[in-house]
């Protein structure tokens, strides 16, 4: 085949456009720190850093839902916690009053006293977190609990709150009213339950001596408070538990995230005293190419008779 001085000529410089091109893509690289920047530098390489981001995205989705519902959980808990101390102190009452040899005023200072305790109780149960009430079962937007001169009423619901945490894994984060204050106490032994509210209530009606209730009732709530401070402390035990899964479920899942991103790290991140050597190695080879390109481009009869 014979070889013309137009065929020298495109080979030059298609060879040295291919060596600038190898340049420009390896500082690319450099600048951006990827090896990869778009779908036709390795399309398998960018398919497998799509899936990685894809799940990195997920898991962090996944982190959120966890640390709501551990705040949930735990503001559920610590709700709680604040009604345990309100039956204490009500029992702690009841003992007094149940000595037989009080006054009356005192008598009726201790009902006074348990009259607040039913409404620290009703703000208790009415706790918010995020703006959203825990006690409220799925109706979380308006304050489940109300009082008024029949007694404390709960407009909640008993649906349960659900997260998803993991693929295909949901929790029930909340315990609602209803089981939580209103179905606690068996007074008679038949199955019927009462309610916290209405214990403090006959509490306060048996020491001032209203509704019927008289000193000698005092007594009788004693064993009851015991049943009502048993049963917080076993919802408490139960969110305890919740939130003590969430911490670990979240420092799993933080390891699973270190571990997807090193991955992800290997493949589309440069080496980048690797990639600076190669970078040098192809400045080298294109400076070459120029040169050896001026010894091929002669001058032609043109170029003299310009």
């Amino acid at each position: 085949m014979r070889v013309t001085s137009r065929m020298l000529n495109n080979n030059v410089i298609r060879n040295i456009n291919r060596n600038l091109e190898n340049m420009a893509r390896t500082q690319e690289q450099m600048s951006s720190g990827k090896r990869v920047n778009r779908p036709s530098d390795d399309p398998i390489v960018v398919a497998r850093v799509l899936a990685f981001k894809t799940s990195i995205a997920a898991n962090d989705q996944y982190k959120k839902n966890m640390e709501d519902a551990k705040g949930w959980l735990d503001a559920s808990e610590s709700a709680l916690g604040m009604a345990t101390d309100v039956l204490q102190r009500a029992r702690e009452l009841a003992v007094y009053g149940s000595n037989g040899s009080m006054p009356k005023e005192s008598m009726e200072a201790l009902g006074a006293e348990v009259d607040q305790l039913i409404g620290e109780l009703v703000q208790t149960a009415n706790t918010s977190y995020g703006g959203r009430f825990v006690f409220g079962g799925s109706k979380t937007t308006s304050a489940p609990f109300t009082r008024d001169n029949s007694g404390v009423s709960y407009s909640g619901n008993t649906k349960d709150l659900n997260w998803e945490v993991a693929p295909g894994v949901s929790m029930s984060v909340n315990v609602n009213g209803e089981a939580a204050f209103m179905q606690v106490v068996d007074t008679n032994n038949d199955g019927k339950l009462e309610g916290i509210f209405s214990l403090l209530q006959e509490l306060h009606d048996a020491l001032t001596g209203t509704n019927g209730k008289s000193q000698s009732d005092v007594s009788g709530t004693l064993s009851q408070f015991d049943q009502a401070i048993d049963h917080i402390l076993n919802l408490r035990a139960t969110l305890g538990a919740k939130s003590n899964r969430m911490e670990m479920a979240m420092s799993r899942l933080d390891d699973t995230q270190i571990g997807l991103m090193q991955t992800m790290s290997k493949l589309e991140d440069i080496d980048l005293a690797e990639t600076v050597m190669n970078y040098k190695t192809q400045e080298n080879v294109y400076l070459a190419s120029l040169s050896t390109g001026a010894k091929v481009l002669q001058p032609s009869l043109i170029d003299y008779l310009r």
